[in-house]
């Protein structure tokens, strides 16, 4: 009896085969064959699920055993990514400049650059063996300024985040969430379409928070009220409270109330250094990142019959950031800003 191990690599020679659309359906059936047995299906069952003759299956096996796949097919497109080896730099070059939307689009362009055509998941996996990935596009504020901002995080944010890594001081980042109840809408793993039951009025929870550079302490207000410079100060008094004798820097950007006069006095009076954001700089505010992880784990797809339950399930989320989520959160929130480089205009 013939059995057949397959290691991972040979697993993916032969996927790549199948998806190759110039093998002939024959040598499919061969690979179809291989795989099937090496997934510990009885050759009964192959012949009859392919019908296929019993000796049939027998000679293939056989045929991969002593020449492996190269003997298995009739011409070696086997691995017809290798083929692009002389084009690859070339292919990076295109991808970089303009990048395709979904792996359709990547067999068009490989053909027109090399004119040899892949199959979607060939080009998939080219993708991938050079470096790509799916990312989600992020937009740039219309009014960023690249060059400011690098200044500013060289000459003000770097220094004072040295010195918090240290433990010479504390620096939170402060930004206020508007959270609405209605449905927040994703993608999600499912058989059919799934509906998302939207609820009806527009109840705001709002959350001014500051979160630490280092440690990911959140501390906050949390209210159905507007957020106001009231919020401010009272935000700049419990970081105080808790930190009596620490030096403190808050980076914050350039809300109204956050700006105005009555928070600056305050907190020159709680000895708290301010640090404003250059404008249209979310980019730089690490607690945005927060804001989305609550959004991804307690709201996004998911249906609250009332505002209470609503508001509960993203205190207990953000209750959370120290215990089940401490991990996510810690990848989430190392200090690699994003600065505006590669842009299309």
């Amino acid at each position: 009896m013939i059995h057949l191990e397959l290691t991972s690599k040979a697993i993916e020679d032969i996927a790549e085969a199948l998806d190759n659309p110039s093998i002939s359906e024959q040598n499919k059936i061969k690979l179809l064959v291989i795989r099937m047995h090496c997934e510990g299906a009885k050759h009964g069952f192959i012949a009859k699920v392919l019908n296929l003759h019993a000796n049939t299956i027998t000679n293939h096996l056989k045929e991969y055993q002593k020449d492996g796949l190269p003997g298995t097919l009739e011409d070696r497109y086997y691995r017809p990514v290798s083929s692009l080896e002389p084009f690859l730099e070339c292919l990076k070059c295109s991808f970089r400049i303009t990048p395709v939307a979904d792996a359709k689009e990547a067999v068009v362009r490989i053909e027109a650059v090399t004119k040899i055509r892949l199959s979607e998941s060939q080009a998939r996996r080219l993708m991938k063996s050079i470096g790509m990935k799916v990312r989600k596009a992020c937009s740039i504020p219309g009014k960023a300024n690249p060059q400011l901002q690098f200044e500013f995080y060289t000459d003000e944010l770097l220094p004072k985040l040295q010195r918090a890594a240290k433990g010479e001081s504390k620096v939170f980042f402060v930004d206020a969430a508007h959270f609405v109840m209605g449905a927040f809408l994703g993608m999600i793993w499912c058989f059919t379409r799934v509906f998302i039951k939207t609820s009806p009025g527009r109840q705001r929870y709002n959350i001014l928070g500051a979160i630490d550079s280092h440690s990911q302490e959140l501390i906050s207000i949390r209210t159905t009220e507007n957020i106001n410079s009231l919020s401010v100060v009272a935000l700049l008094n419990k970081i105080r409270q808790k930190y009596p004798e620490c030096k403190i820097t808050l980076v914050m950007d350039n809300a109204r109330y956050q700006r105005c006069n009555f928070v600056k006095n305050h907190a020159i009076e709680q000895d708290i250094d301010i640090l404003f954001l250059p404008p249209y700089s979310p980019n730089l505010n690490l607690i945005e990142r927060l804001w989305k992880l609550t959004k991804r784990r307690c709201l996004t797809n998911r249906y609250y019959k009332d505002f209470k339950a609503f508001c509960t399930a993203i205190d207990t989320c953000l209750d959370d950031l120290s215990g089940p989520l401490k991990e996510e959160l810690t990848s989430l929130m190392k200090l690699n800003f994003q600065f505006f480089k590669n842009h299309k205009s």
